[in-house]
């Protein structure tokens, strides 16, 4: 059975930014995985979460697998994504209360 997804206030603001081709290949994506995330995402070594490659980006996401729900938090380009990590450390459990 193919899993929701839920996508935060902030990816959405981060996929507007993005170039449109950009946008609508991580998108394009994220609903290619949701039958077997688990081939997909790869599990985040220090905080909870999983990525997802997808070219030169990187979409963090946290997964429910109870609700069989994945809730696309951010994306980000690779060449940041370990400096920008850091934030979502602090913050992890609040980023569902933005929507």
């Amino acid at each position: 059975m193919a899993h929701n997804l839920e996508y935060s206030v902030t990816i959405q603001e981060t996929l507007d930014e993005l170039e449109r081709e950009d946008a609508q290949r991580i998108i394009k994506k994220l609903d290619d995985i949701l039958e077997f995330p688990e081939h997909f995402l790869d599990r985040l070594k220090n905080p909870p979460g999983y990525k997802l490659r997808v070219g030169d980006y990187r979409v963090l996401i946290d997964w429910d697998t109870e609700d069989e729900t994945l809730y696309a938090i951010d994306v980000f380009e690779r060449k940041n994504e370990y400096r920008e990590l850091g934030k979502y450390r602090e913050v992890w459990g609040s980023w569902r209360d933005d929507d």
